[in-house]
């Protein structure tokens, strides 16, 4: 984390030495938009556990439950500054506040299957590299992302089935990336870029016979914003 926070702090100074051309050296800004997330890589058969931990049987089987992905998204808010360092090839650090989620089934044997919304706020650190050409600039990069807040419905789901806590969890640092493409006329600055993760957002343990079991999720996700420089 140190090491991140000192890359940020040198950012000006290699965009200096590395970065010339005509324009605009400095460009500081807000911007403000969506996010249409889904989860990923969600799918597990975990046994139903009573109160107590013990599996539930049927006519001498073990009931089996399953969390299936579901491919709708969730539109969340995003907005935060960007930090542009250069004229044609450019470094751009962002510092963001983004509303995130998806949703994923829970069938359960015998019974109804639900539709669980999961949705969870992060704080993230994207540094971009760069190309004018143009109005026209593309971009793309590492970002870091820490969970803020979430909602109860995924700690709720998977209460009776989890060893660790959810929370503890979601806290975690998740890295990923983003990648896309922009507009920029009279200080306006329109965005689309796709995110993804390249660390698991999550991984939490299932409670089985073997105590064995562990399911990850990733996130993904388009965005949309819309940016004022000056």
């Amino acid at each position: 984390m140190k090491r991140f926070l000192l890359l940020l702090c040198l950012l000006p100074g290699v965009s200096f030495a590395q970065f010339g051309g005509g324009g605009k050296f400095f460009t500081f800004g807000l911007k403000v938009g969506a996010n249409f997330s889904q989860l990923k890589t969600l799918e597990v058969k975990t046994p139903r556990l009573t109160a107590g931990g013990i599996p539930v049987t049927s006519g001498g089987q073990i009931v089996y439950d399953f969390f299936r992905n579901n491919d709708a998204r969730t539109t969340g808010i995003v907005g935060g500054a960007f930090f542009r360092f250069g004229r044609k090839l450019y470094i751009q650090p962002e510092v963001l506040v983004s509303a995130k989620g998806g949703k994923f089934d829970l069938i359960q044997t015998g019974l109804a299957t639900q539709s669980i919304d999961v949705k969870f706020t992060t704080f993230d650190v994207p540094v971009l590299l760069g190309v004018k050409l143009g109005p026209l600039r593309l971009n793309a990069g590492p970002m870091m992302s820490l969970t803020i807040s979430e909602d109860k419905n995924l700690k709720d789901s998977f209460k009776q089935y989890t060893t660790q806590s959810i929370d503890d969890t979601f806290k975690q640092a998740v890295f990923g990336y983003q990648a896309g493409a922009g507009i920029s006329l009279s200080g306006i600055n329109l965005d689309v870029r796709y995110e993804g993760n390249l660390s698991d957002l999550n991984e939490v343990g299932i409670k089985t016979p073997n105590n064995d079991t562990r399911f990850t999720t990733k996130t993904s996700l388009w965005q949309i914003t819309i940016g004022f420089a000056f």
